[in-house]
């Protein structure tokens, strides 16, 4: 096995090494009781050279992995504190986005974020062989787009975090989302791009897909608009396969049980433009849905509605009394309106106000 001195140990290297290191030793101890004075010293000095040499390699490779900064950084993914977006820079700088400007743009060296129309912070990234993390925390209710330093955008649904070096630096380009994010990513083949997250792995060169990855969903989806992935579920590689466009792969994450079919890209899209694209959809996917671009609770009385299925296109640049009034003209519930959530009954209750939010 070669080590390059620029380049970490792989977590297979790591655990090779670590077997032959213990092997050695119980070769030394089983010759000591049999070889003379001068060989066993021999063996021990060679054995501290082997050791001297093993722990310089994994001081090198001991640098910070993506999912090393993910266990360790658990206290920053709270974006339930701020109503903005919100961006976390290497030096642990927090930049809080405001409504018109949060669209962001990398340099190509990392260095230098650009936001908006104007604003621009720099990051100090002193050696480029090692990594400088950044996160996005988009709340519920809010949205953004950034564009890492490689070229590649992603598009960040609301209540959702994503992970990502400042600069790829390695062999690979790799990146860990929370939620739901559509990607473009820019086209390398020497550099294989990865979205993890915690349920599945998604390997691709150059493509679009969305990947919705929501905690407290049952399905981890992705969805292919164009190009090939080669979806992982749970790190194990007999469930692992490729996707062709126009198709979705799900995942279970209670059952373990996966699922592929073809979809209406339209609908897992839509978002990005504003809208909402639907076909027979029942009424508790739409309004978890709406809950999460809105930043609105919504809850749904009695077991029967949640059933009622929905069909067609919803502007979500209207407000959300107006979307809920769109789909009532085609369901039978009325809506109640309280400080803080959204009530939908089949029932006209003692309702305060039963007219669209404004």
């Amino acid at each position: 096995m070669n080590f390059s001195e620029n380049e970490p140990l792989s977590d297979l290297e790591r655990t090779k090494l670590k077997s032959r290191i213990i092997r050695s030793a119980k070769l030394l101890r089983k010759n000591a009781k049999r070889q003379r004075r001068a060989t066993l010293l021999y063996g021990a000095a060679a054995s501290i050279a082997l050791l001297f040499a093993v722990f310089t390699v994994f001081d090198k490779s001991s640098e910070q992995s993506l999912q090393d900064y993910i266990d360790e950084n658990k206290s920053i993914v709270d974006f339930g504190s701020s109503s903005q977006v919100i961006v976390v820079l290497g030096e642990r700088e927090k930049i809080q986005l405001n409504e018109k400007n949060n669209t962001l743009r990398y340099s190509s060296t990392g260095k230098d974020l650009h936001v908006g129309t104007g604003e621009k912070y720099r990051q100090t990234i002193e050696d480029e062989k090692k990594p400088v993390f950044n996160t996005i925390l988009v709340p519920f209710g809010k949205r953004t787009d950034v564009t890492l330093s490689d070229g590649t955008k992603i598009w960040i649904n609301s209540g959702s975090r994503l992970i990502y070096p400042a600069f790829f630096r390695d062999k690979e380009r790799e990146v860990f989302l929370e939620g739901e994010a559509i990607f473009e990513v820019a086209h390398n083949p020497s550099k294989p791009f990865r979205v993890i997250s915690t349920n599945q792995e998604i390997n691709v060169l150059g493509t679009v897909f969305n990947v919705s990855t929501y905690p407290d969903d049952e399905m981890a989806s992705t969805v292919l608009k164009s190009g090939s992935v080669l979806v992982t579920y749970d790190h194990d590689d007999e469930k692992s396969f490729k996707m062709a466009p126009g198709t979705m792969a799900g995942y279970n994450t209670k059952t373990k049980e996966i699922e592929m079919h073809d979809v209406n890209i339209d609908e897992y899209f839509g978002w990005r433009e504003g809208f909402l694209n639907l076909k027979n959809r029942d009424l508790e996917y739409i309004t978890t849905k709406l809950s999460r671009y809105y930043g609105v609770e919504i809850f749904i009385k009695e077991n029967h509605l949640k059933t009622e299925t929905f069909s067609g296109k919803l502007d979500l640049k209207e407000n959300l009394g107006q979307v809920i009034q769109t789909i009532g003209e085609a369901s039978n519930f009325f809506a109640e309106y309280q400080t803080d959530k959204i009530i939908l009954a089949s029932t006209k209750l003692n309702l305060k106000d039963t007219v669209p939010m404004k």
